[in-house]
């Protein structure tokens, strides 16, 4: 009896089996229908960021498909590049920023898919071997998913802050420091403009400052201030101006004198220094060129003469605020 019932499920499972193949191979050409449906519109995705990632590249990506055998059911990921109009490979002509600027353009529509489950993402390090003007469209890649969904970037490099900061995009920075043990800190990151102010401002309040933090150290840390105001000032101009990051990137690297910076501040040009305080009255009020001599004096043997510390913080607090771009506080 067993024997006979182990043999009509043989034959009624070999009659099925035509059918069975037939259906599972729908499944798959409808699976793989499904897949390339699915990757255009992630296709269409990508290359919109990797528009905003290519700044000043000659490479374009033309389209992102699957392709493959259905039925060894291997698929590849085929990406269409031109280089100067010119097909090309893309792994074959793309330095290493650029090729990191693909992977987040494949990546990031597929993380923030609207059925993801996730409201987060998470990228490490996307900034490495890119060049300034990459660093610049990703801040605004990631300003828009930021829009959406939370976005959390680990990072050493300073360049993907300011970045953000250049082109009037919120951010917060956080410092993650391991310490002893293991122990990890975290600590909210200030601009540097107003950490300088406000450790200019705690010296102030010290009670019986000593002479030379009043003439040299309270003076050094305003100018210090002063300069990140002048090279925050300088990067945005710089930006809206449509140029080439790495000049700014040589000329900042060239300029020795805070004179010097203060005109690409003011004027996107370190040679105008002979035109700096006329235009720091007129921005900054007839205060402003005698408070921004006072920050340079501190640097001399001599040092700065301040008779009223707090006024002089507060006078350099409000002449940074209208040198950095209009509406932001310090």
């Amino acid at each position: 009896m067993r024997r006979r019932y182990f043999t009509s499920l043989a034959r009624t499972a070999t009659a099925t089996l035509p059918t069975t193949l037939v259906a599972r191979a729908w499944i798959k050409a409808l699976a793989a229908e499904l897949r390339e449906q699915r990757m255009e519109g992630f296709a269409d995705q990508s290359q919109l960021i990797w528009e905003r990632l290519r700044q000043e590249s000659n490479i374009d990506l033309k389209a992102v498909s699957l392709k493959g055998s259905e039925k060894a059911d291997v698929r590849k990921l085929v990406m269409d590049v031109t280089v100067d109009g010119q097909e090309a490979s893309a792994l074959g002509v793309m330095s290493q920023g650029e090729q990191h600027s693909l992977a987040l353009s494949l990546f990031l529509p597929r993380a923030a898919t609207a059925d993801s489950p996730f409201g987060f993402i998470v990228i490490d390090d996307p900034v490495q071997s890119m060049d300034p003007a990459k660093v610049n469209g990703l801040a605004q890649v990631l300003h828009e998913l930021g829009e959406h969904r939370q976005v959390v970037v680990f990072t050493h490099d300073t360049r993907l802050q300011r970045a953000f900061t250049s082109q009037d995009l919120p951010v917060t920075v956080f410092e993650v420091e391991r310490a002893e043990s293991s122990k990890v800190k975290v600590k909210p990151v200030t601009d540097p403009v107003r950490q300088a102010l406000d450790d200019a401002r705690a010296l102030a309040s010290t009670s019986y400052l000593p002479s030379a933090a009043r003439t040299h150290v309270l003076p050094g840390l305003c100018r210090f201030a002063k300069e990140n105001a002048f090279l925050e000032a300088a990067w945005i101009r710089h930006h809206r101006s449509g140029a080439p990051e790495d000049e700014l990137q040589a000329a900042v690297g060239s300029a020795d004198k805070l004179m010097k910076v203060a005109a690409l501040a003011l004027f996107g040009d370190a040679g105008r220094t002979g035109d700096v305080y006329r235009e720091l009255r007129t921005l900054c009020g007839p205060r402003a060129v005698d408070l921004l001599k006072e920050c340079q004096n501190g640097a001399h043997a001599t040092g700065a003469q301040i008779t009223d510390p707090h006024r002089f913080v507060d006078d350099i607090e409000i002449m940074a605020q209208k040198v950095r771009k209009p509406g932001v506080t310090v």
